[in-house]
């Protein structure tokens, strides 16, 4: 089955005060998802990132009161009503999963990693990363038991550091679980079911499949995890991670969990040597009825700062146009973070 990575290049020509008013010629690459059509701006547009922030002393400041420390956790946040969980809470070692006082939605959970409040992006190692996720898991399956006839649409989402919008230091996750999906989610499964029907077998082993064949954005595999950079990333870069063997959450044995942790490991150690300040990170995952076309998959975005006055990557393009824009090219992303997947 033949994907189209479709691209379009539009040339603007212009007059250029820096070279003597020469004749100058920009080109932007305009690509389209070859699975949603959702379209992507690569700028010729050269980017000198200024260092990230140093928050050592902005985390000893906030340790102070932050309620995902520990003894606070335990008292300063929401607990289940008993049918979701006789404790109250869920954990494993030191992660602890409790109701988002400020929820998104019917099913909304925060998930705190450990009882560090301080953790450097080097630092989320796969072992670090595990008892958060495997906690995740004991939710969904905690959900399916007290309302088994509910769809839920489940994504653990990851805002890591301010710079992606994290309002707390200390690393944690949420969860959304409604009974509709966000319009990302929505628009992922309408299209993967929609390609399924058209042609009888899923997309997402046929992405994987045309990626491996090109090589130029395949990064490797953790396990039964493909990893591989988006063609037409919806940030500077996009990282997805996509299971093999998996389409909901629930399908996701500790094995899986692993294989998704330590590529992750590998992808946030990329972002650290490249001086990224922070990430976007979410799991999207499938119900019972998309097993036959979907595939659970992560996928991470970097943030970053892109001048001295604060300027961060999202514009008007991306809140009001619903279009993404990046100055790197996807397919030089991926010849540098291969490189961790070796």
């Amino acid at each position: 089955m033949v994907i189209e990575f479709l691209a379009e290049d539009s040339v603007t020509v212009f007059q250029d005060p820096t070279k003597n008013w020469e004749i100058t010629r920009r080109t932007t690459q305009i690509r389209k998802d070859p699975l949603t059509g959702i379209r992507t701006r690569i700028l010729d547009y050269p980017v000198h990132m200024p260092d990230p922030p140093d928050l050592t002393d902005l985390a000893v400041q906030t340790a102070k009161t932050c309620p995902f420390c520990c003894p606070r956790v335990t008292e300063a946040t929401p607990k289940y009503l008993p049918e979701v969980s006789p404790e109250g809470r869920f954990g494993r070692g030191e992660s602890v999963l409790f109701p988002n006082m400020f929820p998104y939605d019917e099913n909304s959970a925060v998930a705190v990693f450990s009882n560090r409040h301080y953790v450097t992006m080097p630092e989320l190692t796969a072992d670090y990363l595990m008892d958060g996720f495997l906690t995740a898991g004991d939710y969904a399956e905690a959900l399916n038991r007290a309302y088994p006839s509910v769809k839920k649409y489940f994504s653990l989402n990851w805002n890591y550091m301010p710079v992606a919008g994290a309002s707390i230091i200390h690393p944690h996750y949420q969860i959304v679980a409604g009974h509709e999906p966000t319009n990302y989610h929505e628009t992922l499964l309408k299209a993967s079911a929609r390609f399924y029907d058209l042609h009888k077998v899923p997309y997402w082993t046929n992405l994987v499949a045309a990626e491996k064949e090109k090589g130029e954005r395949y990064l490797g595999r953790t396990g039964k995890v493909d990893w591989l950079i988006a063609y037409a990333p919806r940030g500077l870069i996009e990282v997805v991670g996509v299971a093999e063997d998996a389409a909901r959450v629930e399908d996701l044995a500790p094995e899986r969990w692993r294989d998704l942790a330590e590529g992750l490991q590998r992808v946030f150690g990329h972002f650290a040597e490249k001086r990224f300040p922070g990430f976007n990170l979410t799991l999207f995952s499938g119900l019972e009825e998309d097993r036959d076309h979907y595939r659970l998959q992560v996928r991470v975005v970097p943030r970053a700062v892109l001048s001295v006055i604060g300027t961060n990557e999202v514009n008007y393009f991306k809140m009001l146009h619903e279009e993404c824009l990046t100055m790197m090219h996807p397919e030089k992303a991926a010849a540098e973070l291969k490189r961790a997947f070796a």
